[in-house]
């Protein structure tokens, strides 16, 4: 029975996502990270040296780049299609969703039940928007969450090893996306405070432990490796010191708590109807009261994810994704004991269990049918996706062409450029290319003055080739740019 909750559950979620994540676009982040990584798997760039374009961050420093590493060996595997970033942004939240259920078992004993907390989890709204769009934090979820796992099969067993492996997922997490998962630091402090399973002094020693075991192989890679101490200075300059010291993305810090509590609100709703369900059907009040403690802890753990990054003006909702995982294990954990009571007296010949099931099936076929129908289908960025193909199919691949300055700044040009053709955008006007795209009222007179329109269909951007008599005087600038290409 319990597998038929499973399937409503995975497939509840194919539905809310196939339609953004299988259609061609993608939000601009997403689309730079596939660029890297379908780089990095061509040998365009190394590991610690990614490579985005030769205009726009040749070398790239501004995440760690574990995450690009292991997109690329996808690439490696199943050759340049758009659909291999989607695939591996899909196997994220099915290994996020195998640990969900993982830490389920070791809270409840059970695995059959798993499923109410991934309900939870796949309702988040920015869960959805995040695996369409590629976005890192897919992959630090899954380190985040191995971490969580580990810690708590310490508590049972073989302490050391555990807590060991639990730090060793922080690091890969440090090596996907930075700081954002260092939170997990303070699981054994919520849960000396919520629980009091362990002695102070075991709580303190399993978070010195935790922190020791995290920094040991990050500090190993710097002291050993000049490439990796390299990556980590520039993103620690690039991303860290700027994030905290110049760059603004709201107008206050505590919007990213706003956000929060705004991605869980559908969990919240639908918890909250739940319990007036069964504060209506007469549920004796202990079976609501019984779990409360492990919702509070659950929900400080994922509040210490969320609040230490009001420190920055730079904040996006999306940095605290890997918070949603906990947080719909602790709210389940929570309602758990109403829902068990709730299964427990429903039957597989039951007329309500019958409908759940065709409501299940017709779920399956619907979110098939919408995965399929996206194939060859643009969703977002039309024009411009439209605009890139053309020109690409004009000038060829691997290539750079001029772009007008002010439209530098355009990154998810770069990034279509980049994704179907390899093509790099220079905007330094001295670097003379071939062909110069732009915009109708963009460095006009130099346009008229060295170029001619090339007469392809374009709705946006349009193309232009270096006239024939400055052909020869720019050979040499050419064959530099080409030379500085496949270096």
């Amino acid at each position: 029975m319990h597998h038929y909750f499973y399937l409503f559950v995975g497939f509840l979620f194919l539905v809310i996502v196939s339609v953004e994540l299988f259609s061609d676009g993608m939000f601009m982040d997403g689309l730079l990270y596939a660029d890297i990584s379908r780089n990095m798997a061509e040998g365009l760039g190394s590991f610690w040296k990614p490579h985005l374009t030769y205009g726009l961050f040749p070398e790239f420093y501004e995440h760690p780049p574990l995450a690009f590493g292991l997109q690329s060996l996808l690439f490696k595997i199943f050759g340049d299609s758009i659909y291999v970033e989607r695939i591996y942004s899909l196997l994220t939240y099915i290994v996020v969703g195998y640990l969900i259920v993982l830490i389920w078992e070791i809270l409840t004993k059970e695995k059959k039940n798993g499923w109410i907390p991934l309900f939870f989890w796949s309702i988040t709204s920015d869960v959805a928007w995040a695996v369409a769009n590629n976005m890192l934090e897919n992959t630090m979820s899954v380190f985040v969450c191995l971490a969580v796992f580990f810690y708590f099969k310490s508590i049972k067993e073989k302490r050391f090893l555990w807590i060991s492996l639990s730090a060793i997922s922080l690091s890969l997490g440090l090596l996907t996306k930075g700081f954002f998962c260092l939170y997990i630091w303070g699981v054994p402090f919520f849960m000396w405070v919520f629980k009091r399973n362990k002695s102070f002094l075991q709580m303190t020693v399993d978070t010195v432990a935790l922190v020791l075991v995290t920094i040991l192989p990050i500090a190993l890679l710097y002291f050993t490796s000049i490439d990796a101490q390299n990556n980590m200075l520039n993103y620690f300059r690039n991303q860290v010191i700027s994030s905290i010291q110049s760059v603004q993305t709201v107008d206050s810090r505590f919007a990213i708590l706003g956000g929060f509590f705004s991605s869980i609100s559908i969990p919240l709703i639908v918890g909250f109807f739940i319990i007036m369900i069964a504060l209506k059907m007469k549920v004796q009040k202990y079976l609501i009261k019984s779990n409360i403690r492990e919702f509070f802890m659950f929900t400080a753990i994922a509040l210490s994810g969320v609040i230490p990054i009001i420190i920055s003006l730079k904040q996006r909702n999306f940095y605290i994704l890997t918070v949603y995982p906990l947080f719909a294990i602790g709210l389940a954990y929570f309602l758990y004991p109403i829902i068990k009571l709730a299964i427990s007296k429903i039957t597989i010949e039951s007329k309500g269990f019958k409908i759940f099931k065709g409501v299940t099936i017709g779920i399956i076929f619907t979110s098939i049918i919408l995965t399929i129908s996206q194939i060859n289908r643009v969703g977002r960025d039309k024009a411009m996706i439209y605009d890139c193909k053309a020109v690409i199919n004009t000038v060829g691949k691997d290539i750079t062409i001029n772009i007008c300055p002010n439209m530098f700044s355009i990154w998810n040009l770069h990034g279509y450029f980049s994704r179907y053709g390899n093509l790099s955008l220079d905007c330094n006007q001295k670097n003379v290319c071939q062909y110069y795209l732009s915009l109708d009222d963009c460095n006009k007179d130099v346009l008229e003055k060295d170029y001619y329109i090339v007469p392809i269909e374009t709705i946006k951007y349009k193309l232009y080739q270096l006239k024939e008599n400055k052909n020869q005087a720019s050979q040499n600038e050419l064959g530099t740019i080409k030379t500085l290409n496949k270096e």
